[in-house]
């Protein structure tokens, strides 16, 4: 079992969930580690994260934070159906996809927009909406990048779920939630039936109903 350290509707936990799914691999979401309660934000969660982090995973043994990290090390201990390409520069072009997932399009999809409705800064503790509306630019740029890199191919990095898809399909699926002034996709927005391939692959769907 996959222990994973975070909150299940955290992107970034969704992505660590999509590739222990990928894998074949039992997980279970919470905030223990080694099966001891570990809360967060605690002395014990700086013991291990000097940020107060998540995702961590505890396996085998080991404990392990950072997304990248985590889902290359899974990968790795499970061989079987690699969700990283054998050739060098597809490789590379996939590293580079997984790079920009986790800065530039996490920065501006969840950071800069998502967040208010997580950490609101508006009046009476709610999302503060012109400072969502300010940052939508910059939100719609992030969602053409993946909007371009889906026009011609079903995945993000060719004809089969990667890494790369497994750090994307949560920020894209946030996206597709957003509704009137803050709607981020449009109905002919080729980000839905990539969605629905993704969660056509077994136990995805799960981790976003949860």
């Amino acid at each position: 079992m996959i222990e994973i350290y975070g909150m299940p509707h955290s992107n970034l936990v969704r992505s660590v969930a999509l590739t222990c799914t990928a894998k074949q691999q039992p997980f279970q979401i919470g905030w223990h580690l080694n099966g001891e309660e570990v809360p967060f934000r605690s002395e014990a969660h700086r013991a291990i994260h000097p940020y107060s982090k998540f995702p961590i995973i505890y396996h085998e043994g080991m404990t392990l934070t950072e997304t990248l990290a985590i889902c290359r090390y899974l990968d790795t201990r499970f061989p079987e159906k690699p969700l990283q390409p054998e050739n060098i520069q597809q490789r590379a072009e996939h590293d580079a996809w997984c790079s920009r997932a986790i800065t530039q399009l996490d920065q501006a999809i969840i950071r800069q927009y998502l967040i208010e409705y997580v950490v609101p800064t508006g009046p009476e503790g709610k999302p503060n909406i012109e400072l969502m509306m300010n940052n939508k630019p910059t939100v719609l740029k992030a969602v053409s990048v993946i909007e371009d890199q889906l026009q011609h191919r079903d995945f993000i990095c060719g004809d089969r779920f990667m890494l790369a898809d497994a750090l994307i399909t949560p920020l894209a699926h946030y996206a597709t939630l957003q509704k009137g002034d803050l709607k981020l996709v449009d109905e002919d927005s080729p980000i839905h039936s990539y969605l629905n391939r993704i969660f056509a692959l077994p136990g995805a769907r799960e981790i976003f109903t949860g």
